[in-house]
């Protein structure tokens, strides 16, 4: 952005941007001591799983560039209550087991604290 231009942006609350829910984010990052062909296979099995489940808004899986056998999974979702009742699904555990096989994993669920889209930079 070019000096003395200021950038609009979306600051989030806890109840989420106006007239959303409290949508939260799971952020997964892995890495895969399996081939990365196997581990996106397995993934997208669990990715086709967990989008029939109620409260599933999106996902994104991002592999890292220069590290091959480092992803990052981004799943947005209604509210933290669908997302647990997803991942307490009796179907879900073998889908977590099998990607346990082929790497391990940190995680966590977030809420948005701000949004900026570049739409919106440009309106300013």
């Amino acid at each position: 952005m070019p000096s003395g231009e200021q950038q609009e942006s979306n600051v989030v609350g806890e109840a989420g941007p106006v007239g959303r829910g409290p949508e939260v984010t799971f952020v997964n990052r892995f890495t895969v001591h399996g081939t990365p062909e196997e581990f996106e296979e397995v993934f997208a099995r669990t990715s086709a799983f967990m989008a029939r489940q109620p409260g599933f808004v999106r996902h994104s899986l991002l592999r890292e560039v220069d590290e091959p056998a480092a992803y990052v999974n981004l799943a947005v979702w209604t509210d933290r209550a669908s997302f647990q009742r997803a991942v307490r699904q009796p179907g879900f555990a073998p889908h977590a087991a099998a990607l346990r096989e082929l790497s391990r994993s940190e995680n966590g669920l977030f809420t948005a604290r701000l949004s900026v889209t570049a739409a919106e930079a440009r309106r300013t």
